[in-house]
């Protein structure tokens, strides 16, 4: 086992070195080399300590937070002012912890706290503050690695997650939400979770009613979910549609889109025939379902906050897109979107940032409509 590891170790400092040469797709191979599922199983570990959401400690985001990392905006843009805002986002963050010793993030781990911060609220969550009050609950989140294959352990950390995600919309709906309309938004783990929350919590249920829409991205979502698990939500279709899920997978021109299918389905322990089904895509660029090409003239800027840097003005027209069986296929965006860019085309990490206007344009867009129908207007 040790003379593996250090092999593992050697290729992956040869691959950090081609890496300088080559690009980032093969310093993130060299990751995945390095990491491993935790040798204790779920069972062996003591779960962290369980989030109190009345504590806001509990909250990557909220409204009254001063230094609330999904403050942030493209320059020439600003965030609404809560008292103003009309509907709220629940966000479901991706994972942001990367650990080959524990199943499950504890709250108190400051290092991926500040990842999740950086990264996902900053980047992605940020995109709707321009028309609601956005609310993310931290949680403990599933371990990268257990990602890399599906297992009992996997099925408890994933468990456990949810548990927390649950319990937050929860205290969300009971003590800050006061019969307002909502929207559910969330990225990679965050929209595992997600699915199950609108399938168990929402759909349905009285609150289908109050849901503006549900932005749940970078999964692959089979049609047989819509038809068979659910009675009410369905996938939107227009720009407007309320009541309805939106999501789509980036994947870069070219690439073999099967091999992403074939892959998600068995590292999350899907049933066999789940790659060969038909997936639900939205294009962000002209929010339909179609497999029309949408020109990168249709795309309203592409935007990342880029850690710590300054903010800046949105890149407008940084890629045209179609989607094609749950895959939205877009063209290369260019060197500042490539740094976190899985293996094989895989543009998981930038699904929000690529279209970052036209979604802060479509939330806004979609709660006005919605609370124009209320309304009756």
């Amino acid at each position: 086992m040790r003379k593996w590891l250090i092999g593992l170790g050697v290729v992956a400092m040869l691959l950090g070195g081609v890496t300088y040469v080559y690009g980032q797709q093969l310093g993130m191979l060299a990751m995945l080399l390095m990491t491993h599922q935790p040798r204790q199983s779920f069972a062996e570990q003591a779960p962290p300590s369980a989030p109190d959401y009345a504590d806001p400690a509990a909250w990557a985001a909220l409204p009254e937070k001063a230094d609330d990392p999904t403050d942030v905006a493209p320059e020439g843009y600003a965030p609404i002012d809560p008292a103003m805002a009309e509907v709220d986002v629940f966000f479901i963050h991706p994972t942001s912890f990367f650990s080959n010793d524990r199943w499950n993030q504890s709250l108190d781990d400051a290092k991926t706290n500040e990842r999740t911060d950086n990264g996902s609220l900053r980047n992605q969550a940020s995109v709707f503050n321009g028309c609601c009050r956005v609310y993310a609950p931290r949680y403990r989140q599933m371990t990268f690695s257990g990602f890399l294959e599906s297992n009992a352990n996997t099925k408890a950390a994933l468990d456990l997650a949810y548990s927390d995600v649950k319990r937050a919309f929860e205290y969300y709906l009971a003590h800050y939400n006061n019969s307002r309309p909502f929207i559910i938004a969330s990225h990679s783990q965050g929209s595992r979770h997600a699915r199950v929350l609108v399938q168990e919590m929402i759909d349905g249920t009285p609150l289908a009613r109050r849901m503006v829409a549900a932005y749940i991205v970078g999964s692959w979502i089979d049609q047989d979910w819509f038809d068979h698990n659910l009675k009410t939500v369905k996938p939107c279709e227009t720009a407007t549609d309320t009541g309805c899920v939106i999501t789509w997978s980036t994947m870069l021109e070219g690439s073999d889109l099967q091999k992403q299918r074939d892959s998600f389905a068995k590292r999350s322990g899907l049933p066999e025939d789940y790659a060969q089904r038909k997936f639900v895509c939205t294009n962000p660029l002209i929010w339909s379902r179609s497999e029309q090409l949408a020109p990168a003239e249709d795309d309203l800027g592409g935007w990342a906050s880029r850690g710590g840097d300054p903010l800046h003005k949105p890149d407008p027209h940084l890629v045209s897109a179609h989607c094609e069986n749950g895959a939205l296929v877009v063209s290369d965006p260019g060197d500042d979107y490539h740094k976190g860019v899985l293996p094989f085309g895989n543009y998981h990490n930038y699904d929000y940032q690529l279209a970052y206007m036209n979604i802060r344009k479509n939330a806004e867009d979609r709660a006005k409509a919605f609370v124009a129908k209320e309304k009756g207007q």
